[in-house]
């Protein structure tokens, strides 16, 4: 049940085991967030377009 996660934080129960996370370094979340940003640009340039 979901209480059975809330056991680790208030003792009893077992602790869960690590998992592995890919890391993103600075330059890799920077063109990402620029991909966001271009997607969001041309959706706004879009849509101001279709309106005119």
């Amino acid at each position: 049940m979901w209480w059975d996660s809330w056991r680790i934080f208030f003792g009893g129960g077992s602790t869960p085991t690590a998992s592995s996370v890919p890391e993103i370094d600075a330059s890799s979340g920077a063109l990402a967030l620029a991909v966001v940003a271009a997607a969001m640009l041309l959706a706004w340039e879009v849509r101001r377009r279709n309106r005119a």
